[in-house]
């Protein structure tokens, strides 16, 4: 779900980064390492790559490149991305047991789940 910042309290980013650096940047539902402050893409693919060699099969992914008539193999570095979830979608209750650090991919399956109900 889109994020409307006039909803979320004046220290949200705080917040959100404790958690993160609580869990050390992996996510709480299916254990995907994500990418640290300050890391650029080097540095997370060869991190991924040597420490976490079950997940550099989502580092990138093939598809078809029509213009050339091949396959590519396309970069997906941001599912590597560790957002907070606010587990009843109300971005004012900042209680930690509504929150919970996702990588982008289990975030957005959470939220759409969500969206589906209504």
């Amino acid at each position: 779900m889109p994020m409307n910042r006039k909803l979320y309290p004046k220290n949200w980013d705080a917040i959100a980064l404790a958690i993160k650096t609580e869990v050390n940047w992996t996510c709480e539902n299916c254990g995907r390492p994500c990418r640290r402050p300050g890391e650029d893409d080097g540095d997370l693919r060869d991190r991924i790559e040597l420490e976490h060699e079950q997940w550099a099969g989502d580092l990138d992914e093939l598809e078809d490149d029509e213009e050339f008539g091949c396959m590519v193999l396309v970069p997906k570095l941001t599912r590597f991305t560790l957002t907070t979830a606010h587990l009843d979608h109300q971005p004012e209750n900042c209680d930690r047991s509504n929150l919970r650090a996702s990588c982008s991919v289990c975030h957005c399956r959470y939220d759409l789940k969500a969206m589906a109900t209504k």
